[in-house]
């Protein structure tokens, strides 16, 4: 009897651990959390339309200028530990959300025509897209 308290309040103990494991362990589980980022491939999606990718690394954009053909698309990687967006110079086409480490933005171009964007947060971040 005399030991009950020591026991009970070492199976308190216990559970208390079990559940902080368990909350930790679900919290950083990200298996289960939706996201937008669509595969990155060079290769043909469908008919002769491509996928791009431009890095986002080193407070620059890697490559700085790409020509692709209408109908193509692009897709933006952060790979910076600082967020960034991919934002129009004129015009409304390019208008990413803030993208941190890992994330992506793609946009596809179905109309020629030269299109200068840059990182909002960032602005000496600057590219072009051209399309053909």
């Amino acid at each position: 009897m005399k030991n009950t308290p020591i026991i009970i309040g070492a199976i308190v103990i216990v559970l208390v651990l079990i559940i902080g494991a368990v909350l930790f362990l679900g919290m950083n589980n990200n298996s289960n959390i939706p996201t937008n980022n669509p595969p990155v491939t060079n290769t043909p999606a469908t008919g002769n339309a491509k996928t791009y990718t431009v890095d986002i690394q080193n407070f620059q954009f890697s490559p700085s200028t790409i020509t692709i053909k209408a109908g193509d698309s692009v897709t933006w990687t952060n790979m910076d530990s600082m967020s960034h967006t991919v934002t129009s110079s004129s015009g409304n086409e390019l208008n990413s959300p803030t993208l941190v480490n890992g994330k992506t933005y793609s946009n596809t171009f179905s109309t020629p025509g030269t299109y200068s964007y840059y990182c909002t947060i960032h602005p000496s971040m600057k590219a072009t897209v051209i399309v053909q």
